[in-house]
């Protein structure tokens, strides 16, 4: 991605962030930049592990799949737009800290791992993490939020995860599922 690409998924990304009424100073502050080159993934099987990946694939991708998702449901199940692209594109965030490009040339050139995690920050999951820097800058969650913004950190082994999951958490997961399946070779 070139520099003006990257600049223009970072100003969509404050803007669909606006236009749902979250204050986005803060994050741009402590955040911009970071987020402006961050890959979606670390590896590159799909294509979505170079810079600028991040906010480009959340915006154009996975938050209109879940809006779509959405629409599909009868109206009376039917969650608030403004829940699902709030946590849609916060979600991920946190891969603008966590993923450091990698230096192991043999990870890269035989596996594609061109990013890895940053083993100097908390052990904790991306989901968990992105909340905690959205929370950081002010913005909250309620409890339904809060189980989306964490869906792909958790086990799906799990009945309570399997079989429980809110609707907002399972759009979310789902959306994700359809935008790791639409870039896989």
């Amino acid at each position: 991605m070139t520099q003006e690409q990257k600049e223009k998924s970072l100003a969509r990304f404050f803007k669909a962030l606006g236009n749902i009424g979250i204050d986005t100073e803060c994050l741009k502050e402590k955040y911009g930049e970071k987020l402006m080159n961050a890959p979606f993934k670390n590896n590159n099987e799909e294509g979505l592990a170079t810079e600028g990946t991040l906010l480009d694939t959340i915006v154009m991708v996975l938050t209109p799949y879940a809006v779509k998702l959405n629409e599909l449901l009868p109206e009376e199940k039917r969650v608030p737009k403004e829940k699902i692209v709030k946590v849609c594109l916060l979600h991920h965030i946190a891969k603008a800290v966590k993923l450091i490009p990698n230096d192991n040339a043999w990870e890269i050139e035989k596996r594609g791992i061109l990013f890895k995690y940053d083993n100097d920050l908390p052990s904790i999951r991306t989901g968990l993490h992105s909340l905690a820097m959205a929370q950081e800058c002010g913005i909250t969650f309620d409890l339904d939020e809060v189980e989306a913004m964490t869906v792909n950190d958790m086990d799906l082994q799990d009945p309570q995860t399997r079989f429980h999951a809110g609707t907002l958490a399972t759009i979310v997961r789902m959306a994700n599922e359809m935008t790791y399946t639409q870039f896989k070779k």
